[in-house]
């Protein structure tokens, strides 16, 4: 009889759906014996104006009001004005989501991985209401904790760290429910690449320092700055800049390689990003938790500039108090930033060995064993 998992996310940013795919891409690697995998998107699951209005309301607060989000992150994971924002959110969540509801309660699960705390909170609802029998693993996608991703009825929560560990713990989390494991991040983020391969096939010469810089999926963030900051360093070096879905970013960026004559590749959404960071010195890059995680993976030191105040600060803050980035808090410092990091090479080897302690770059197949084994 055939173990029953479903993995599930909400596409509010990237990061939770890739934390989800990599996830079923461990299962379909590992080949178990009688395990059944289903990805699903929960937002595909509510009526459509809930669907589109939970992404775009994400994407307006972190682009244009990322003041305003980061308020709304610090205030809600008040412990007091969690207690009475998260009775709102959840008669919110509750109303729309029936279709998710009936979905899980007509297949019947044995396990539910869910890598976004509105789907973990609409489930763990579920339990508590004796509805559904399934475990719910909850997956923390980023490396601190905020009060949205605690919800009464998981029975355990998958994090990145010690620190997300203590925050846990700080809410008054059972410690036999929380297990560091790491983000999950695409299996071949784990593997040994060709290098000179990657370099034959990309164009890029194995002899110049390489800066990679990346927008995140959506290409946010001040990535203009950082070609101009670029342009500016007296010395030879080669970038690839990443701009994701953002076509008018890559216009731009495309504007200023010429008009700096730069040695540059520009690249739209991509999925092998993995071997860019495998071949570059340097990633600069925002702290969103995948990205990290998949840096960490990689072994490649960041620089992070502009963080998304809330989940991104916090990302940030983990990983310079582990040796791991250089944070810039604005464009003029990144200049110097970089000098000091291209200039020095011991401080780039030790950022490394820095990193080889804290990354987890087996995370997805702990995950997907984890889940396949619980109460088997």
């Amino acid at each position: 009889m055939n173990k029953k998992i479903l993995i599930v996310y909400a596409t509010a940013g990237i990061g939770h759906k890739k934390a989800a795919m990599a996830v079923k891409k461990a299962y379909e690697e590992m080949k178990l014996p009688g395990v059944e995998v289903t990805l699903i998107d929960a937002l595909d699951y509510t009526n459509n104006f809930f669907k589109w209005s939970y992404l775009q309301a994400y994407l307006l607060m972190v682009n244009k009001l990322p003041t305003l989000w980061g308020l709304l992150y610090y205030f809600t994971d008040i412990t007091l004005v969690d207690l009475f924002v998260s009775y709102i959110r959840r008669v919110n969540n509750w109303a729309n989501s029936k279709r998710l509801v009936n979905y899980i309660l007509d297949t019947k699960p044995d396990v539910i991985i869910s890598t976004h705390f509105f789907a973990s909170e609409v489930i763990a609802d579920l339990k508590q209401k004796s509805l559904v029998l399934s475990k719910l693993v909850t997956v923390v996608t980023d490396y601190r904790l905020h009060a949205w991703w605690v919800c009464e009825g998981t029975d355990a929560y998958i994090v990145a760290s010690v620190d997300t560990r203590r925050d846990l713990e700080g809410r008054k989390v059972d410690p036999a429910k929380i297990k560091v494991m790491g983000i999950p991040i695409e299996p071949i983020f784990s593997k040994l690449l060709d290098r000179p391969k990657i370099f034959k096939e990309t164009g890029l010469r194995d002899d110049l320092f390489t800066i990679l810089v990346i927008g995140g999926g959506f290409g946010v963030g001040p990535i203009e700055g950082i070609v101009k900051v670029i342009a500016q360093i007296p010395r030879e070096l080669q970038t690839v800049v990443v701009c994701g879905h953002n076509e008018e970013l890559m216009h731009k960026i495309q504007s200023l390689e010429d008009e700096y004559k730069l040695n540059m590749k520009i690249l739209g959404f991509i999925d092998n990003v993995y071997e860019y960071m495998d071949i570059s010195d340097i990633l600069i890059s925002k702290s969103g938790g995948i990205t990290v995680s998949e840096s960490l993976a990689k072994e490649i030191p960041l620089v992070i500039i502009s963080p998304i105040l809330g989940q991104e600060t916090g990302n940030s803050a983990f990983l310079v108090r582990n040796n791991a980035a250089v944070k810039v808090d604005k464009l003029d410092e990144l200049k110097t930033a970089l000098e000091g990091l291209i200039s020095d090479p011991v401080k780039l080897d030790n950022m490394k060995d820095a990193i080889k302690k804290i990354g987890k770059p087996y995370a997805a197949y702990d995950v997907a064993k984890f889940a396949y084994e619980y109460n088997k």
